[in-house]
């Protein structure tokens, strides 16, 4: 944008200046509209993961290459986050698992607005601080919205003159066509001469014609949002200390509650707490043991009351929170030893949670289900742990920390496949003898991942060195899953490496006919 401007100092305090921009930055919000009706073009993006990658990568390339070349600074943090971002954008093209590949969208969508407002200088502190969840906020919702309107300033630059602006001003007037002349369409389509010869010049499909129209206005918003981020980012208000300092006093003022009011709300908790684990302790502790109660099956004692731990433990870090955010300062021993004891007493009923779901799947194997529950186990365990640390090293950077430790285990659960992990356990569970039975129906469920070891599944039934085989019933089920696997190949923006691969196996075991190279 063309900051400069003769008025003096004083007047350009007092007189808002109208927003000029540059021939890039007006070409930046035109291929934002463009952007932004593929966006829709290719939604969702699960679904279509080529498409949506190369759209995501685009958008980087275009802004943090041309717009924003020589503006931006990385230090250590955004190039982790960078990096994490384009991590993010493998697994939807490795994998057959629509579940993961929008976590994965949605985490680089998300990265690219922090990212954006990072590097032009506009956090709060560094980018490494207890204010990060501040900056995230303001990258997210206040910056975008603030100048949500700039695009179509920026649309039609005032600077803009000859051929250039002229060209501008006749894209802008065939846009505004789009409508009613899409609306004609459809309406004449009814005669069959006209289509004809609308037929001979190119395709004519109303139904596609609607589609798109309706794609391109709900462009607009993203165009006007992804606009408006660049545009407030760039001239984003400077003085950053005393917006942190003015977000620090807040956080002060919310701190009404005394410390004794505290006490006494969390003494009942830790008592209810401590009841509970002593007359329920042969219970919870069977699951360390592998001794069942009685009347009780594997199923029945893994799944009862493993969710409502669960809750419990997202029920202490609420308690938690407010602790450190909503009581008066003073005393700050006894408040660390209140979140010192919530903390540890969590902790236990984590390791019961954990312990019970380790059970379960060593007796019936794993699902994604069971898979993901183990995950969040994980993540809940080392997050209470940075707690703990917390009480004992105040100067130690919480937020931040959890973040990052939530990032990495993100990426750690979409980047190896999921289902493909849990198609191999079960596979190998059934085959070495630890499990009986195998669900063929379930592993069919897991996609592309599973083909292989499905395959593999198929092929033991002809070996006899391994303790259980798929019976004759099994076999044909494996083999009406395959067949009907080659009736649906994924397409050109549908397909991963995983479902090109299984397409290969299955052409290599003779399931379908491998096409030659043209």
């Amino acid at each position: 944008m063309d900051e400069n401007n003769t008025l003096s100092p004083a007047l350009a305090e007092t007189v808002p200046q109208k927003p000029r921009f540059s021939p890039l930055e007006s070409l930046f919000g035109w291929l934002l509209l463009l952007f932004g009706f593929f966006f829709w073009r290719a939604f969702p993006l699960s679904e279509k993961p080529l498409a949506g990658v190369l759209l995501l990568v685009s958008i980087y390339a275009f802004t943090f290459l041309v717009m924003l070349r020589g503006r931006c600074r990385f230090d250590l943090p955004t190039h982790l986050v960078l990096l994490s971002a384009a991590l993010a954008l493998l697994p939807p093209l490795m994998w057959d698992n629509r579940f993961h590949a929008f976590l994965c969208f949605a985490y680089v969508i998300a990265a690219y607005a922090y990212l954006v407002c990072a590097v032009t200088g506009n956090s709060l502190e560094s980018t490494w601080s207890e204010l990060l969840g501040a900056d995230l906020l303001r990258a997210w919702f206040v910056f975008p919205f603030s100048c949500f309107g700039r695009l179509f300033s920026a649309l039609l630059p005032p600077k803009g003159r000859g051929a250039g602006r002229t060209l501008l001003k006749i894209v802008l007037g065939l846009l505004l066509a789009v409508i009613p002349t899409a609306a004609a369409l459809s309406l004449l389509s009814f005669d069959s001469a006209f289509t004809h010869l609308l037929e001979t010049i190119f395709r004519f499909e109303s139904e596609d014609t609607g589609e798109n129209v309706v794609r391109f206005f709900l462009g607009i918003p993203v165009a006007m949002y992804l606009f408006g981020l660049y545009v407030s980012s760039i001239t984003g208000r400077r003085d950053r200390e005393q917006q942190a300092e003015e977000i620090r006093a807040k956080v002060e003022r919310r701190r009404v509650l005394p410390l004794l009011s505290a006490a006494a709300a969390v003494l009942p908790l830790l008592s209810v707490y401590i009841i509970f684990f002593v007359s329920q302790k042969d219970y919870y502790l069977s699951a360390f043991t592998r001794e069942l109660p009685a009347n009780l099956g594997y199923a029945d004692y893994a799944r009862e009351g493993f969710f409502e731990l669960c809750a419990v433990a997202a029920l202490n870090f609420l308690v938690l929170l407010a602790l450190s955010r909503y009581v008066r300062r003073g005393f700050e021993g006894v408040r660390r030893a209140l979140c010192v004891t919530i903390t540890v007493f969590t902790l236990v009923l984590i390791a019961t949670a954990v312990s019970k779901l380790w059970l379960y799947v060593t007796r019936f194997g794993l699902s994604p289900d069971r898979f993901h529950a183990a995950w969040f186990m994980l993540l809940l365990t080392i997050l209470f742990i940075l707690v703990l640390i917390k009480q004992f090293s105040p100067r130690f950077k919480l937020l931040p920390c959890a973040m990052a430790v939530t990032v990495a285990l993100f990426l750690l659960l979409v980047l190896p496949g999921s289902n493909r992990l849990i198609a191999r356990h079960n596979v190998e569970r059934f085959l070495d003898g630890r499990a009986k039975h195998i669900d063929i129906y379930y592993l069919s469920s897991l996609g592309d991942d599973a083909v292989p070891e499905l395959l593999r599944l198929r092929d033991a039934a002809d070996h006899t060195d391994v303790r259980h085989r798929p019976d004759a019933s099994q076999c044909g089920l494996i083999d009406f899953f395959l067949q009907n696997r080659i009736r649906f190949q994924s397409g050109f923006w549908e397909s991963s490496v995983s479902s090109r691969r299984a397409e290969r196996l299955l052409a290599q075991a003779g399931y379908m006919k491998e096409e030659s190279p043209p």
